[in-house]
């Protein structure tokens, strides 16, 4: 259980959450395995504002020690790549069958893995082909294909931007040898920069990963990161402090080796305050809870603490409006829509079989006491660190919920107006923490039971998550 702790301090929390994904509601009533025709031939469409698309592509040249998502070895040209392929039209298809999935505008794709570029050049242009074929993308704005710098040719460049894509994003994780060669990252720091120039001569946007907390780190190393990230020259990039807890033992075996001991959540914060500090000086300004925006030469941060200058549209529907919908595709692909939460086949080989021999594709579901109207709150507003009152049913809104936000206004880790919300420096801080805050009692036990069982895990090691000025006195005597 996580403490809130009210007070003029900079310790919000008596523990800090470790960042990683989650969904809202994260418990629902489970029901048993049923048939992509039983679900998708009755869901709503009223009430949607927009959806998005993810793909799931899970394979990769090389598989890096920090990654747990559903992937596997595989290259451009397998013959199971191809399979996989294939199944996913069918995917494509099926769902193309019902209405109610693909009446709705799109404004967002992501083809995320996994590695998507894997993928062959003609591979790509039959799944965009298909996906133009089936769904309405008339409010299409924002399509992100990830990368593995290795993987990418001019020829899939061109067959990306031809369906449409107009965001490259890429995992550089690190420039330091030490943690590249920890992460098992094959690439040279030479292919990551062509790659970088590849995709602004193809694309709008282009933004990279990197990760900073890896046991070991010292504040010079995390500095020299730092400011070789800014001389990449993308608009945006993404930095967050490695979740060891959903990280693979074998990196901690590697660890262990190499003496590196983990560090404190206390010095992650410090990190984090430090990156803040660091890339506003270099001109860049957040966009969302890790993100930074790059700043036009001259320009300074807005007058908000978050940038509304730039929004990462694909998250906004997975942390975000009860309205803003997701529909996933490929194994294991999450989906989330009105009050279900719905996942595929979460085994490729019986994804792409049940797909190629029977034309259908099992899902597993999950339903919520109702529509989680609160889900901009819990997870839009401290992750993109402003909330649009006009955006939220608030009849529909728990008085618990309300109660909680008048809390960390008064906290100064929020401040309010008479139209919306605004994290303040203070609460981006804690911005996972406020996740977690807001939440019901019921997701803050799953996600801490959730937690405890990683850290039982044997061979992972994790650093001391309680925040060190709750020590009495007396204790450090």
């Amino acid at each position: 259980m996580i403490n809130f702790l009210p007070g003029r301090t900079l310790m919000k929390f008596d523990r800090q959450l470790p960042f990683y994904n989650w969904l809202y509601p994260m418990k629902g009533q489970e029901l048993d395995t049923v048939t992509h025709h039983e679900f998708h031939s009755g869901i709503r469409t009223s009430g949607v504002r927009s959806r998005a698309l993810y793909f799931h592509i899970p394979f990769c040249d090389t598989i890096c020690t920090f990654c747990t998502l559903n992937r596997g070895l595989g290259s451009s040209g397998d013959e199971q790549i191809e399979a996989y392929v294939q199944a996913l039209l069918k995917e494509i298809a099926l769902k193309g069958k019902y209405a109610a999935a693909t009446s709705v505008p799109i404004r967002a794709i992501f083809f995320g893995g996994g590695t998507p570029t894997t993928l062959s050049a003609n591979q790509i242009t039959r799944i965009g082909r298909a996906i133009h074929d089936h769904f309405d993308l008339s409010e299409l704005q924002e399509f992100t294909f990830e990368a593995e710098v290795k993987s990418v040719t001019e020829e899939k460049c061109t067959a990306m931007r031809d369906i449409g894509v107009n965001k490259a994003r890429f995992g550089l994780q690190s420039f330091d040898p030490l943690y590249r060669e920890l992460f098992n990252i094959t690439a040279t720091i030479e292919q990551e920069h062509a790659a970088a120039e590849m995709f602004a001569r193809y694309f709008d946007f282009t933004s990279f990963d990197m990760i900073y907390g890896m046991h070991g780190q010292t504040f010079e190393q995390f500095s020299r990161d730092i400011e070789y990230a800014t001389g990449m020259g993308t608009a945006t990039m993404e930095l967050y402090p490695i979740s060891n807890v959903v990280t693979q033992v074998p990196l901690h075996h590697s660890y262990a080796r190499r003496g590196l001991a983990p560090l404190s959540f206390i010095d992650k914060m410090a990190m984090t305050i430090y990156l803040n500090q660091y890339l506003r000086a270099s001109g860049f300004q957040q966009h969302n809870g890790h993100g930074f925006l790059r700043l036009p030469d001259g320009h300074k941060p807005g007058p908000h603490f978050i940038s509304r200058d730039y929004v990462n549209l694909y998250n906004a529907h997975t942390w975000s409006h009860h309205d803003d919908e997701l529909i996933g595709l490929g194994n294991s692909a999450i989906s989330q829509i009105a009050n279900f939460t719905v996942m595929n086949d979460d085994n490729r080989t019986t994804y792409v079989k049940n797909l190629l021999e029977n034309n259908e594709v099992k899902i597993n579901l999950s339903v919520g006491d109702g529509i989680p109207y609160e889900r901009g709150i819990v997870l839009h507003l401290p992750y993109f660190g402003w909330l649009d009152k006009s955006r939220i049913s608030w009849e529909q809104i728990p008085a618990e919920l309300i109660d909680k936000l008048g809390q960390l206004v008064s906290e100064g880790m929020l401040e309010e107006d008479h139209a919306e919300y605004r994290i303040t420096e203070l609460g981006w801080i804690w911005y996972v923490n406020m996740m977690y805050f807001l939440s019901p009692f019921s997701d803050q036990k799953v996600l801490d039971e959730f937690t405890a069982l990683k850290r039982r895990t044997k061979g992972l090691t994790d650093g001391d998550d309680r925040m060190l000025p709750l020590l009495t006195m007396g204790s450090l005597r």
